[in-house]
Protein backbone atom coordinates (compact mmCIF):
# COMPACT_ATOMS: atom_id res chain seq x y z
CA UNK A 1 0.00 0.00 0.00
CA UNK A 2 2.95 2.43 1.00
CA UNK A 3 4.59 1.88 -2.56
CA UNK A 4 1.27 2.20 -4.38
CA UNK A 5 0.39 5.57 -2.80
CA UNK A 6 4.19 6.56 -3.34
CA UNK A 7 3.08 6.20 -7.38
CA UNK A 8 -0.12 7.83 -7.02
CA UNK A 9 1.78 11.24 -4.95
CA UNK A 10 4.50 11.15 -7.50
CA UNK A 11 2.40 11.56 -10.33
CA UNK A 12 1.75 15.20 -9.24
CA UNK A 13 -1.90 14.00 -7.47
CA UNK A 14 -2.84 14.87 -4.15
CA UNK A 15 -4.68 12.58 -2.20
CA UNK A 16 -7.02 14.52 0.21
CA UNK A 17 -8.20 11.88 2.32
CA UNK A 18 -6.23 12.25 4.99
CA UNK A 19 -3.91 15.20 6.54
CA UNK A 20 -4.55 19.49 7.34
CA UNK A 21 -7.72 20.08 5.60
CA UNK A 22 -7.07 24.11 4.94
CA UNK A 23 -3.74 23.18 3.62
CA UNK A 24 -5.30 20.55 1.16
CA UNK A 25 -8.02 22.92 0.06
CA UNK A 26 -5.30 25.74 -0.33
CA UNK A 27 -3.03 23.10 -2.46
CA UNK A 28 -6.00 22.24 -4.60
CA UNK A 29 -7.30 25.64 -4.70
CA UNK A 30 -4.15 27.99 -5.43
CA UNK A 31 -3.49 26.07 -9.04
CA UNK A 32 -7.02 26.12 -10.19
CA UNK A 33 -7.09 30.14 -9.61
CA UNK A 34 -3.67 30.30 -11.06
CA UNK A 35 -4.99 28.29 -13.93
CA UNK A 36 -8.37 30.48 -14.08
CA UNK A 37 -6.16 33.55 -14.01
CA UNK A 38 -4.01 32.94 -17.07
CA UNK A 39 -7.36 32.27 -18.64
CA UNK A 40 -8.98 34.94 -17.52
CA UNK A 41 -5.73 36.81 -18.61
CA UNK A 42 -5.73 36.04 -22.28
CA UNK A 43 -9.47 37.19 -22.39
CA UNK A 44 -8.01 40.45 -20.85
CA UNK A 45 -5.32 40.86 -23.66
CA UNK A 46 -8.01 39.99 -26.12
CA UNK A 47 -9.85 42.71 -25.05
CA UNK A 48 -6.97 45.44 -24.67
CA UNK A 49 -5.40 44.18 -27.70
CA UNK A 50 -8.67 44.60 -30.07
CA UNK A 51 -9.29 47.58 -28.09
CA UNK A 52 -6.07 49.44 -28.87
CA UNK A 53 -6.10 48.11 -32.18
CA UNK A 54 -9.60 47.00 -33.81
CA UNK A 55 -11.78 49.49 -32.26
CA UNK A 56 -14.99 50.07 -30.18
CA UNK A 57 -17.51 47.82 -33.04
CA UNK A 58 -14.54 45.28 -32.87
CA UNK A 59 -14.00 44.73 -28.85
CA UNK A 60 -18.20 45.30 -28.79
CA UNK A 61 -19.23 42.56 -31.44
CA UNK A 62 -16.84 40.09 -29.34
CA UNK A 63 -18.24 41.17 -26.44
CA UNK A 64 -22.23 40.72 -27.96
CA UNK A 65 -21.10 36.87 -28.16
CA UNK A 66 -19.64 36.38 -24.54
CA UNK A 67 -23.08 34.62 -23.11
CA UNK A 68 -23.26 32.48 -26.54
CA UNK A 69 -19.74 31.47 -25.47
CA UNK A 70 -20.29 30.58 -21.90
CA UNK A 71 -23.45 29.06 -22.99
CA UNK A 72 -21.07 26.33 -24.85
CA UNK A 73 -18.73 26.14 -22.07
CA UNK A 74 -21.06 25.99 -19.46
CA UNK A 75 -22.51 22.65 -20.72
CA UNK A 76 -18.73 21.36 -21.78
CA UNK A 77 -17.51 22.11 -18.08
CA UNK A 78 -20.90 20.67 -16.53
CA UNK A 79 -20.31 17.60 -18.11
CA UNK A 80 -16.66 16.96 -17.98
CA UNK A 81 -17.18 18.27 -14.04
CA UNK A 82 -19.43 14.88 -13.58
CA UNK A 83 -17.27 12.58 -15.48
CA UNK A 84 -14.29 14.33 -12.76
CA UNK A 85 -16.79 13.71 -10.24
CA UNK A 86 -16.89 9.77 -10.98
CA UNK A 87 -13.28 9.50 -11.55
CA UNK A 88 -11.89 11.10 -7.86
CA UNK A 89 -14.59 8.64 -6.35
CA UNK A 90 -13.00 5.59 -8.22
CA UNK A 91 -9.62 7.35 -7.02
CA UNK A 92 -10.24 8.14 -3.87
CA UNK A 93 -11.61 4.25 -3.55
CA UNK A 94 -7.99 3.34 -5.15
CA UNK A 95 -10.08 1.06 -7.56
CA UNK A 96 -7.38 1.42 -10.30
CA UNK A 97 -9.20 -0.51 -12.83
CA UNK A 98 -12.57 1.29 -13.16
CA UNK A 99 -10.08 4.61 -12.77
CA UNK A 100 -9.07 3.73 -16.10
CA UNK A 101 -11.97 3.01 -17.78
CA UNK A 102 -13.78 6.16 -16.68
CA UNK A 103 -10.53 8.24 -17.91
CA UNK A 104 -11.36 6.86 -21.38
CA UNK A 105 -15.03 6.79 -21.51
CA UNK A 106 -14.85 10.54 -20.54
CA UNK A 107 -12.15 11.61 -23.55
CA UNK A 108 -14.18 9.75 -26.16
CA UNK A 109 -17.18 11.92 -25.20
CA UNK A 110 -15.38 14.76 -25.30
CA UNK A 111 -14.18 13.99 -28.60
CA UNK A 112 -17.85 13.17 -29.87
CA UNK A 113 -20.08 15.88 -28.11
CA UNK A 114 -17.25 18.43 -28.83
CA UNK A 115 -17.32 18.17 -32.49
CA UNK A 116 -21.18 17.88 -32.86
CA UNK A 117 -21.29 21.68 -30.96
CA UNK A 118 -18.83 22.71 -33.29
CA UNK A 119 -20.62 22.12 -36.06
CA UNK A 120 -23.80 23.41 -34.80
CA UNK A 121 -22.87 26.57 -33.51
CA UNK A 122 -21.29 26.95 -36.80
CA UNK A 123 -24.26 27.09 -39.13
CA UNK A 124 -26.34 28.50 -36.63
CA UNK A 125 -24.48 31.27 -35.05
CA UNK A 126 -25.89 34.38 -37.52
CA UNK A 127 -29.23 33.18 -36.75
CA UNK A 128 -28.72 32.81 -33.29
CA UNK A 129 -27.26 36.20 -32.94
CA UNK A 130 -30.38 38.26 -34.73
CA UNK A 131 -32.69 36.74 -32.48
CA UNK A 132 -30.82 37.88 -29.77
CA UNK A 133 -31.55 41.60 -31.03
CA UNK A 134 -27.51 42.20 -31.57
CA UNK A 135 -26.94 45.74 -33.19
CA UNK A 136 -26.65 46.14 -36.98
CA UNK A 137 -22.79 48.05 -36.51
CA UNK A 138 -21.95 44.64 -34.16
CA UNK A 139 -22.66 41.99 -36.06
CA UNK A 140 -20.51 41.29 -38.99
CA UNK A 141 -17.40 41.45 -36.10
CA UNK A 142 -19.74 39.26 -33.56
CA UNK A 143 -20.22 36.24 -36.52
CA UNK A 144 -16.37 36.54 -37.59
CA UNK A 145 -15.75 36.17 -33.89
CA UNK A 146 -18.20 33.38 -32.86
CA UNK A 147 -17.51 31.30 -35.92
CA UNK A 148 -13.94 30.79 -35.01
CA UNK A 149 -14.21 30.10 -31.32
CA UNK A 150 -17.36 27.35 -31.59
CA UNK A 151 -15.59 26.01 -34.67
CA UNK A 152 -12.54 25.11 -32.31
CA UNK A 153 -15.12 23.70 -29.91
CA UNK A 154 -14.09 20.31 -29.74
CA UNK A 155 -10.57 21.27 -28.84
CA UNK A 156 -12.22 23.66 -26.29
CA UNK A 157 -14.19 20.20 -24.79
CA UNK A 158 -10.97 18.13 -25.09
CA UNK A 159 -9.51 21.03 -23.05
CA UNK A 160 -11.76 21.18 -20.05
CA UNK A 161 -12.83 18.03 -20.24
CA UNK A 162 -8.98 16.74 -19.78
CA UNK A 163 -8.05 19.43 -16.93
CA UNK A 164 -11.43 18.37 -15.02
CA UNK A 165 -9.77 14.38 -14.98
CA UNK A 166 -6.37 15.89 -14.02
CA UNK A 167 -7.96 17.92 -11.16
CA UNK A 168 -9.98 14.63 -10.37
CA UNK A 169 -6.66 12.69 -9.37
CA UNK A 170 -5.45 16.23 -7.38
CA UNK A 171 -3.39 17.26 -10.06
CA UNK A 172 -4.11 20.82 -10.51
CA UNK A 173 -0.19 22.12 -11.20
CA UNK A 174 0.33 20.53 -14.87
CA UNK A 175 -3.46 22.14 -15.89
CA UNK A 176 -2.47 25.82 -14.27
CA UNK A 177 0.90 25.48 -16.01
CA UNK A 178 -0.53 24.47 -19.44
CA UNK A 179 -3.18 26.88 -18.96
CA UNK A 180 -0.63 29.94 -18.48
CA UNK A 181 2.02 28.42 -21.75
CA UNK A 182 -1.27 29.13 -23.58
CA UNK A 183 -1.89 32.71 -22.17
CA UNK A 184 1.62 33.48 -23.68
CA UNK A 185 0.75 31.89 -27.21
CA UNK A 186 -2.31 34.21 -27.53
CA UNK A 187 -0.65 37.40 -26.77
CA UNK A 188 1.82 36.14 -29.98
CA UNK A 189 -1.31 35.12 -32.11
CA UNK A 190 -3.09 38.25 -31.15
CA UNK A 191 -0.25 40.71 -32.17
CA UNK A 192 0.34 38.94 -35.44
CA UNK A 193 -3.70 38.65 -36.09
CA UNK A 194 -5.34 41.85 -34.32
CA UNK A 195 -1.96 44.48 -34.36
CA UNK A 196 0.01 43.38 -37.42
CA UNK A 197 -2.83 41.80 -40.12
CA UNK A 198 -5.43 44.52 -38.67
CA UNK A 199 -7.83 41.47 -39.07
CA UNK A 200 -10.26 42.82 -35.96
CA UNK A 201 -12.86 40.38 -34.33
CA UNK A 202 -11.63 37.60 -36.81
CA UNK A 203 -8.38 37.89 -35.66
CA UNK A 204 -8.74 37.76 -32.35
CA UNK A 205 -10.73 34.13 -33.31
CA UNK A 206 -7.89 32.62 -35.15
CA UNK A 207 -6.20 33.61 -32.21
CA UNK A 208 -7.98 32.05 -29.67
CA UNK A 209 -9.04 28.97 -31.55
CA UNK A 210 -5.64 28.03 -32.16
CA UNK A 211 -4.52 29.07 -28.64
CA UNK A 212 -7.19 26.08 -27.56
CA UNK A 213 -6.27 23.47 -29.63
CA UNK A 214 -2.33 23.75 -28.64
CA UNK A 215 -3.44 23.68 -24.87
CA UNK A 216 -5.76 20.81 -25.57
CA UNK A 217 -3.33 18.91 -27.50
CA UNK A 218 -0.74 19.70 -24.70
CA UNK A 219 -3.27 18.01 -22.08
CA UNK A 220 -3.90 15.24 -23.90
CA UNK A 221 -0.02 14.75 -24.06
CA UNK A 222 0.36 15.26 -19.88
CA UNK A 223 -2.93 12.49 -19.74
CA UNK A 224 -1.13 10.11 -22.49
CA UNK A 225 2.78 10.44 -20.66
CA UNK A 226 1.14 9.62 -17.00
CA UNK A 227 2.56 6.81 -15.07
CA UNK A 228 -0.49 6.17 -13.32
CA UNK A 229 -3.68 4.01 -13.52
CA UNK A 230 -5.38 7.58 -15.18
CA UNK A 231 -3.07 7.30 -17.88
CA UNK A 232 -4.86 8.05 -21.51
CA UNK A 233 -3.95 5.35 -24.52
CA UNK A 234 -5.46 6.56 -27.63
CA UNK A 235 -6.26 2.61 -28.37
CA UNK A 236 -8.03 2.04 -25.53
CA UNK A 237 -10.88 4.93 -26.06
CA UNK A 238 -13.89 4.17 -26.21
CA UNK A 239 -17.01 3.91 -24.09
CA UNK A 240 -17.57 1.92 -20.80
CA UNK A 241 -21.64 1.98 -20.91
CA UNK A 242 -21.82 1.46 -16.99
CA UNK A 243 -19.22 4.33 -16.20
CA UNK A 244 -20.98 6.39 -19.20
CA UNK A 245 -24.65 5.77 -17.66
CA UNK A 246 -23.02 7.15 -14.36
CA UNK A 247 -20.72 9.92 -15.49
CA UNK A 248 -23.90 11.24 -17.56
CA UNK A 249 -26.60 10.91 -15.00
CA UNK A 250 -23.77 13.23 -12.95
CA UNK A 251 -22.54 15.69 -15.30
CA UNK A 252 -26.10 15.59 -17.86
CA UNK A 253 -27.48 17.90 -14.73
CA UNK A 254 -24.50 20.16 -14.38
CA UNK A 255 -24.35 20.17 -17.90
CA UNK A 256 -28.24 21.39 -18.17
CA UNK A 257 -27.89 23.33 -15.31
CA UNK A 258 -25.14 25.47 -16.61
CA UNK A 259 -26.73 25.68 -20.08
CA UNK A 260 -30.05 27.04 -18.52
CA UNK A 261 -27.52 29.63 -16.30
CA UNK A 262 -26.33 31.05 -19.71
CA UNK A 263 -29.43 30.99 -21.53
CA UNK A 264 -30.86 33.58 -18.89
CA UNK A 265 -27.34 35.21 -19.58
CA UNK A 266 -28.36 35.39 -23.15
CA UNK A 267 -31.81 36.99 -21.96
CA UNK A 268 -29.84 39.56 -19.67
CA UNK A 269 -27.56 40.47 -22.97
CA UNK A 270 -30.72 40.82 -24.79
CA UNK A 271 -31.77 43.57 -22.42
CA UNK A 272 -28.38 44.99 -22.75
CA UNK A 273 -28.65 44.66 -26.05
CA UNK A 274 -31.76 47.51 -25.51
CA UNK A 275 -29.65 50.00 -24.05
CA UNK A 276 -27.07 50.64 -27.46
CA UNK A 277 -23.89 49.41 -28.46
CA UNK A 278 -22.00 51.50 -25.09
CA UNK A 279 -24.07 49.18 -22.58
CA UNK A 280 -22.89 46.02 -24.38
CA UNK A 281 -19.40 47.08 -24.42
CA UNK A 282 -19.47 48.03 -21.16
CA UNK A 283 -21.41 45.05 -19.96
CA UNK A 284 -18.94 43.11 -21.70
CA UNK A 285 -15.93 45.22 -19.91
CA UNK A 286 -17.46 44.72 -16.42
CA UNK A 287 -17.47 40.73 -17.13
CA UNK A 288 -13.84 41.18 -17.81
CA UNK A 289 -13.18 43.13 -14.71
CA UNK A 290 -14.91 40.80 -11.87
CA UNK A 291 -13.49 38.52 -13.62
CA UNK A 292 -10.91 37.44 -10.52
CA UNK A 293 -13.83 36.96 -8.32
CA UNK A 294 -15.49 34.01 -10.45
CA UNK A 295 -11.35 32.98 -10.64
CA UNK A 296 -11.42 32.59 -6.61
CA UNK A 297 -14.98 31.01 -6.69
CA UNK A 298 -14.30 28.69 -9.06
CA UNK A 299 -11.13 27.71 -7.72
CA UNK A 300 -12.74 26.81 -4.47
CA UNK A 301 -15.48 25.32 -5.92
CA UNK A 302 -13.48 22.79 -7.73
CA UNK A 303 -11.16 22.22 -4.68
CA UNK A 304 -14.71 21.67 -3.00
CA UNK A 305 -15.87 19.07 -5.81
CA UNK A 306 -12.74 17.09 -5.39
CA UNK A 307 -11.94 17.16 -1.73
CA UNK A 308 -15.39 15.82 -1.67
CA UNK A 309 -15.19 13.49 -4.14
CA UNK A 310 -12.27 11.66 -2.73
CA UNK A 311 -13.75 11.93 0.87
CA UNK A 312 -16.80 10.22 -0.47
CA UNK A 313 -15.40 7.47 -2.20
CA UNK A 314 -13.37 6.55 0.97
CA UNK A 315 -16.45 6.96 3.28
CA UNK A 316 -14.64 10.00 5.09
CA UNK A 317 -18.23 11.70 5.58
CA UNK A 318 -16.97 13.58 8.50
CA UNK A 319 -14.21 14.70 6.70
CA UNK A 320 -16.22 15.76 3.81
CA UNK A 321 -18.75 18.46 6.26
CA UNK A 322 -15.25 19.79 7.94
CA UNK A 323 -13.88 20.47 4.47
CA UNK A 324 -17.02 22.41 3.57
CA UNK A 325 -16.94 24.89 6.43
CA UNK A 326 -12.97 25.28 6.56
CA UNK A 327 -13.75 26.44 2.41
CA UNK A 328 -16.54 28.58 3.29
CA UNK A 329 -14.46 30.64 6.16
CA UNK A 330 -11.95 30.74 2.87
CA UNK A 331 -14.58 32.23 1.12
CA UNK A 332 -15.55 34.68 3.09
CA UNK A 333 -11.94 36.25 3.51
CA UNK A 334 -11.78 36.33 -0.29
CA UNK A 335 -14.28 37.12 -2.23
CA UNK A 336 -14.97 40.38 0.52
CA UNK A 337 -11.60 41.35 0.06
CA UNK A 338 -11.39 41.79 -3.65
CA UNK A 339 -15.37 42.61 -4.26
CA UNK A 340 -14.26 45.74 -2.08
CA UNK A 341 -11.34 46.64 -3.96
CA UNK A 342 -12.79 46.07 -7.52
CA UNK A 343 -15.38 48.33 -6.10
CA UNK A 344 -12.70 51.16 -5.29
CA UNK A 345 -10.54 51.35 -8.32
CA UNK A 346 -13.21 50.41 -11.25
CA UNK A 347 -12.72 53.34 -12.89
CA UNK A 348 -9.05 53.46 -13.48
CA UNK A 349 -9.38 49.69 -14.38
CA UNK A 350 -11.99 50.49 -17.00
CA UNK A 351 -9.59 53.13 -18.56
CA UNK A 352 -6.78 51.27 -19.43
CA UNK A 353 -8.91 49.18 -21.53
CA UNK A 354 -10.58 51.14 -23.48
CA UNK A 355 -10.48 55.24 -23.07
CA UNK A 356 -13.92 56.24 -23.89
CA UNK A 357 -16.26 57.98 -21.36
CA UNK A 358 -19.34 56.69 -22.22
CA UNK A 359 -18.68 53.12 -21.76
CA UNK A 360 -16.34 53.42 -18.58
CA UNK A 361 -19.40 54.74 -17.26
CA UNK A 362 -21.18 51.86 -17.66
CA UNK A 363 -18.40 49.58 -16.36
CA UNK A 364 -18.39 51.65 -13.42
CA UNK A 365 -21.90 51.74 -12.83
CA UNK A 366 -22.57 48.10 -13.22
CA UNK A 367 -19.72 46.80 -11.03
CA UNK A 368 -21.29 48.96 -7.91
CA UNK A 369 -24.37 47.96 -8.51
CA UNK A 370 -23.49 44.09 -8.20
CA UNK A 371 -20.29 43.50 -6.53
CA UNK A 372 -21.26 43.67 -3.02
CA UNK A 373 -23.13 40.61 -3.30
CA UNK A 374 -20.85 38.40 -5.03
CA UNK A 375 -20.19 36.47 -1.56
CA UNK A 376 -23.19 35.04 -2.09
CA UNK A 377 -22.39 33.56 -5.23
CA UNK A 378 -19.76 32.07 -4.32
CA UNK A 379 -21.57 30.30 -1.17
CA UNK A 380 -23.78 28.67 -3.61
CA UNK A 381 -20.26 27.17 -5.43
CA UNK A 382 -18.99 26.26 -2.54
CA UNK A 383 -22.16 24.42 -1.50
CA UNK A 384 -22.62 22.89 -4.97
CA UNK A 385 -19.36 21.62 -4.80
CA UNK A 386 -19.66 20.35 -1.89
CA UNK A 387 -23.05 18.29 -2.92
CA UNK A 388 -22.09 17.49 -6.33
CA UNK A 389 -18.67 15.72 -5.28
CA UNK A 390 -20.90 13.19 -4.01
CA UNK A 391 -22.17 12.72 -7.65
CA UNK A 392 -25.37 13.97 -6.35
CA UNK A 393 -26.16 16.66 -9.37
CA UNK A 394 -29.62 16.51 -10.12
CA UNK A 395 -31.34 17.98 -7.04
CA UNK A 396 -28.61 20.81 -6.83
CA UNK A 397 -29.79 21.40 -11.11
CA UNK A 398 -33.18 21.95 -9.73
CA UNK A 399 -32.39 24.96 -7.28
CA UNK A 400 -30.15 26.10 -9.67
CA UNK A 401 -32.87 26.50 -11.85
CA UNK A 402 -35.50 27.52 -9.85
CA UNK A 403 -33.49 30.27 -7.61
CA UNK A 404 -30.85 31.75 -10.40
CA UNK A 405 -32.95 30.99 -13.63
CA UNK A 406 -36.31 30.67 -13.60
CA UNK A 407 -36.49 33.78 -11.05
CA UNK A 408 -33.89 36.05 -13.16
CA UNK A 409 -36.22 35.05 -16.76
CA UNK A 410 -39.66 35.99 -14.96
CA UNK A 411 -37.21 39.31 -13.95
CA UNK A 412 -35.97 40.31 -16.76
CA UNK A 413 -39.13 39.39 -19.11
CA UNK A 414 -41.88 40.70 -16.91
CA UNK A 415 -40.93 43.61 -14.44
CA UNK A 416 -37.66 45.06 -16.19
CA UNK A 417 -40.23 45.78 -19.35
CA UNK A 418 -42.44 47.97 -16.85
CA UNK A 419 -39.41 50.00 -15.72
CA UNK A 420 -36.81 49.42 -17.91
CA UNK A 421 -34.02 50.81 -16.94
CA UNK A 422 -30.35 49.27 -16.32
CA UNK A 423 -31.01 49.91 -12.71
CA UNK A 424 -33.78 47.48 -12.53
CA UNK A 425 -32.02 45.35 -14.81
CA UNK A 426 -28.79 44.91 -12.75
CA UNK A 427 -31.22 44.19 -9.63
CA UNK A 428 -31.83 40.05 -10.78
CA UNK A 429 -28.45 39.26 -9.59
CA UNK A 430 -28.88 40.31 -5.92
CA UNK A 431 -31.81 38.96 -5.99
CA UNK A 432 -30.99 35.94 -7.42
CA UNK A 433 -28.13 34.99 -5.78
CA UNK A 434 -29.41 35.64 -2.02
CA UNK A 435 -32.23 33.36 -2.82
CA UNK A 436 -29.98 30.31 -4.42
CA UNK A 437 -27.79 31.06 -1.66
CA UNK A 438 -30.44 30.20 1.14
CA UNK A 439 -31.69 27.43 -0.78
CA UNK A 440 -28.76 25.69 -0.74
CA UNK A 441 -27.47 26.22 2.85
CA UNK A 442 -30.73 24.52 3.34
CA UNK A 443 -30.66 21.67 1.19
CA UNK A 444 -27.08 20.88 2.23
CA UNK A 445 -28.00 20.96 6.00
CA UNK A 446 -31.09 19.32 6.04
CA UNK A 447 -31.64 17.38 2.67
CA UNK A 448 -30.36 13.68 2.52
CA UNK A 449 -28.32 14.40 -0.51
CA UNK A 450 -25.35 12.09 1.46
CA UNK A 451 -28.33 9.07 1.51
CA UNK A 452 -29.04 9.65 -2.00
CA UNK A 453 -25.48 9.36 -3.07
CA UNK A 454 -24.34 6.55 -0.83
CA UNK A 455 -27.14 4.53 -2.94
CA UNK A 456 -26.87 5.63 -5.95
CA UNK A 457 -22.58 4.51 -5.54
CA UNK A 458 -24.02 1.03 -4.02
CA UNK A 459 -25.47 0.28 -7.29
CA UNK A 460 -22.80 1.66 -9.49
CA UNK A 461 -20.48 -0.89 -7.46
CA UNK A 462 -22.85 -3.86 -8.13
CA UNK A 463 -23.29 -3.26 -11.73
CA UNK A 464 -19.64 -3.64 -12.78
Amino acid sequence: MGEHMAKRAGNGSIDVTQGVIWRQLLALCVPIFFSSFFQQAYALINTYIVGQFGGKIALGGIQSTLSLSELAIGFCVGLGAGCAVITGQFFGQRDDDRLSRSVHTAMTLALIIGACISVFGVIFLPSVLTLMGTPDELMWEAVAYSRCYFGAMVFSLVLNMGTALLRAVGDTRAPALIIASGCIFNVVFDLIFVAWFKMEALGCGIATALTIAINASMVLLRLIRADGPWRLELSRLRIDPVICKSMVATGLPLGIQASLYSISNIIVQSTVNSFGADAVTGWGLAARLDGIVWMVTEALGVAMTTFSAQNFGARNYDRMRRGYHTSLVITVTLIGSMALFLITFVDPLARFFIDDSAVVGYTSTMIHFIAPFYLFYSIVDNTSGAIRGSGESLRPMLLTVVGTVVFRVIWLLVVVPMHHTLQTMLMVYPVTWILTACLFVAYHHFGHWLSHAERRRDKLELSI
